[in-house]
C-alpha cells in the first residue's frame, strides 16, 4: 500500500538502528503522542550519561531497556552464528515492545534511517548493522500490518530539520530549540529533560543521539504524508 492511501489512526514507527543502542520513536494518530524506545547495551557512556539514562527510564512516554550480556566466541563460525541469534532476539524484543506500547498490530508506517557510508564505522560494522536492520524489518513485516516501509537518507533528515550538511551538534540544537515548532514534542517529558538537564553539547550523549534521529525521522514521514495529495 502507498503512503498516499487514506488510513485513519496510523502508527508511525521510526528506527535509528544500531547494534548497541537502537533508538525508536513512535507516533500514534489516535493518541497524538510520541513514545521513545531505547534498547541500549549496558555500560554505554560516561557515569553522568548512565545517570541520565536511568533518569529518562522513569519518564512518561519513554521506555529504556538494557540489552543482555550477549556471549562471545573466538571461533569465527560460532561468532557469526551468535551475531545472528543476537539480531533475531533484538528484533523479537523490539517488535513486542512496539505492540505493547501501541496496543495493536494494525496500520503501521515503518521508517529506518539509512546508513551513512561516509562514517568511520568500518565495512564489517556496516555489514553487521545492515544484517541486524534487515532482520528487524523482516520481523516487523511478519508480525505487524505494515502499510509501507521507508529507508530515508541521513541528508534528507538534516534537510528536513534545516540544512543537509548539519552535524550532530547542530541537529541536537534544532531539537532542543524545537525549531520545527512541534507542540507535541514541546510537552514531552524527554524534550523537557534534554533542555533542562543536558542542554547544548558538541558530543550528544547516548542514547539521546539515536532518539533525536528517530524523532526527526518520524516528523519527516508524517510531514511527507501530510503533504501527499490524497
Amino acid at each position: 500500500m502507498l503512503l498516499s492511501e487514506n488510513h485513519s489512526n496510523l502508527n508511525y514507527v521510526s528506527v535509528d538502528f544500531s547494534l548497541n543502542s537502537p533508538g525508536i520513536c513512535i507516533y500514534q494518530d489516535d493518541t497524538n503522542q510520541y513514545h521513545f524506545i531505547s534498547y541500549i547495551k549496558e555500560g554505554q557512556g560516561t557515569k553522568k550519561e548512565r545517570a541520565w539514562q536511568e533518569d529518562i527510564s522513569h519518564l512518561k512516554g519513554v521506555t529504556l531497556l538494557h540489552q543482555p550480556d550477549w556471549p562471545k566466541s573466538s571461533e569465527y563460525s560460532s561468532g557469526e552464528l551468535l551475531k545472528i541469534k543476537r539480531y533475531i532476539a533484538t528484533a523479537d524484543i523490539l517488535v513486542q515492545l512496539i505492540i505493547s506500547i501501541t496496543q495493536t498490530k494494525q496500520d503501521y508506517i515503518i521508517s529506518f534511517e539509512g546508513s551513512s557510508y561516509g562514517s568511520a564505522m568500518g565495512t564489517n560494522n556496516i555489514i553487521d548493522m545492515a544484517a541486524g536492520a534487515a532482520i528487524l524489518k523482516e520481523r516487523m513485516l511478519s508480525d505487524l500490518d505494515v502499510h509501507d516501509i521507508f529507508t530515508i537518507a541521513p541528508t534528507s533528515l538534516k534537510k528536513h530539520a534545516g540544512k543537509g550538511n548539519m552535524n550532530k551538534s547542530a541537529l541536537w540544537d534544532v531539537f532542543l530549540n524545537n525549531v520545527l515548532e512541534d507542540k507535541i514534542l514541546a510537552k514531552h517529558p524527554i524534550h523537557n529533560f534534554c533542555v533542562n538537564e543536558i542542554g547544548p553539547s558538541k558530543k550528544i550523549p547516548k542514547p539521546f543521539d539515536d532518539l533525536v534521529d528517530a524523532y526527526f525521522l518520524t516528523d519527516y514521514i508524517r510531514t511527507l504524508k501530510a503533504n501527499t495529495v490524497e
